[in-house]
């Protein structure tokens, strides 16, 4: 085997194989030997079929490309350990003036490798953490939640107070940035909802709206959604509910004691006590804080490292990053039973380009941020081993109350599933070992400086 570098582009290296007329005559041979042990042919024994037989059969080219098959995978792991080469699938081949016996094999392999990434300086980098910790008002709210949960409703004549459930007749309206409905509209038609104002959730406009009136009364209410709004028709955009009153209700609130204790818990609990409920609350609340906390810093360390890291993103693999994004686009708009011209808002030029353009930086964002991620799992050696997803399956039991039996026969059952339960697994586990080398600072509140920072000290590289 000889083999020649032909050139590099970005991340697109050609490399120059050739094959020797002995190595490839003897892959040909091997080939047929083992089609002619696998293949039945009327008049002659498995193992004995001439080559002349096998090759009216399957065609001469057939076997040549088997043959090929054989030899190429040693070839090509040879080429990557001579040349240093990550790459990112098989590599494309080229056979110059075909694949023919008793001639040297002149082979061109395209590798499509992975490009290179600068990271920071990670162990001299500081990322804030908000301390977890639970105020009084967070454990009122949450009694008060599970209260609501266990109560009784009952139908109420009186206007809307703080804390009802009220029935109404909802129909959305998307506006265009100066208050006019947009010309499409993702929800035509009204819908039967019932708003519990118990829930702190509800938007405050809402809350403003409804306050006060009655049954039959017809109000409005007009806010701005989050760009992270999981509904992607409403997601950053401006929105009217209109909304007429079809009922109200009010709780009754159960009484607070051990067969309060039993509802909420189950007849085995221990809690016996108004304290003991208390205790329980806090410490359910602080779990709660202690992972949106961790989670919050996961997410703006990776966000950080990425923005600090240098790397040439290869445009091919942003353009089937964004092909890949689209067509997630479009399978959700089929599921909710919407045009995706609508929901995205592609029924003009500018809604064209504006959603073009996102789709373009969302994509350049995953894959430096796959890359980014891939670089610091290989600077600190980190691998998913098969006691990660022993502890991973635990916790999902403890977490569902099921057997890890039952979750790893899940597993095997759907594949993609596992490999996407792998991948956050993998990707946690870097992020882990990233911030045992970054410096944490605990703090109240994040200062309004920290992510500025960030994106200075990435501006400035």
């Amino acid at each position: 085997m000889r083999t020649e570098l032909l050139g590099q582009e970005k991340n697109i290296v050609k490399i120059k194989l050739e094959i020797e007329p002995e190595e490839f005559s003897k892959a040909v041979k091997d080939a047929i030997s083992s089609l002619s042990k696998q293949v039945n042919v009327p008049g002659f024994r498995k193992g004995k079929i001439p080559r002349n037989i096998l090759e009216m059969r399957f065609g001469v080219n057939a076997i040549y490309e088997e043959a090929l098959e054989r030899i190429m995978p040693k070839n090509i792991n040879q080429i990557i350990e001579d040349y240093d080469l990550d790459p990112l699938d098989a590599p494309k081949l080229n056979v110059e003036g075909g694949i023919k016996e008793g001639v040297t094999l002149n082979c061109e392999l395209t590798f499509e490798v992975k490009p290179d990434v600068e990271l920071p300086d990670i162990d001299n980098l500081e990322i804030e953490k908000v301390i977890a910790k639970v105020d009084e008002q967070n454990i009122q709210d949450l009694e008060k939640r599970i209260r609501v949960q266990f109560a009784k409703v009952n139908p109420a004549e009186h206007e809307v107070r703080e804390d009802n459930l009220v029935d109404v007749e909802l129909t959305v309206r998307v506006l265009n940035p100066d208050g006019s409905e947009a010309q499409e509209q993702p929800r035509p038609t009204s819908t039967h909802e019932k708003i519990n104002l118990a829930d702190q959730t509800v938007r405050q406009a809402v809350r403003d709206a409804l306050a006060g009136k009655s049954k039959g009364d017809t109000v409005e209410a007009v806010f701005d959604v989050e760009e992270a709004h999981t509904d992607k028709q409403l997601a950053g955009k401006k929105v009217k509910y209109i909304m007429k009153i079809e009922g109200v209700s009010e709780y009754e609130m159960p009484e607070v004691n051990e067969e309060f204790f039993k509802k909420v818990f189950g007849d085995d609990t221990t809690i016996k006590t108004a304290d003991d409920y208390r205790e329980r609350l806090r410490q359910d609340i602080l779990d709660e804080v202690t992972r949106t906390s961790d989670a919050d810093v996961h997410s703006r360390a990776l966000e950080m490292v990425a923005n600090l890291s240098k790397i040439e993103l290869p445009e091919n693999i942003v353009i089937r990053q964004r092909a890949r994004m689209r067509a997630e686009d479009e399978a959700w708009a089929k599921d909710n039973g919407v045009a995706y011209d609508v929901a995205f808002g592609l029924d003009s030029e500018e809604g064209r380009k504006g959603y073009e353009s996102l789709l373009h930086s969302r994509a350049e964002k995953a894959v430096k941020d796959a890359f980014v991620i891939e670089a610091v799992g290989k600077k600190y050696g980190v691998r998913l081993e098969s006691s990660d997803i022993e502890k991973a399956f635990e916790d999902q039991s403890k977490k569902y109350g099921v057997s890890k039996g039952m979750i790893a026969n899940y597993f095997t059952k759907n594949k993609q599933d596992f490999e996407r339960f792998t991948d956050d697994l993998r990707l946690e586990k870097i992020v882990d070992v990233m911030l045992s080398h970054m410096k944490i600072k605990e703090v109240e509140t994040l200062s309004e400086n920290n992510n500025n920072t960030q994106n200075n000290q990435a501006q400035e590289q």
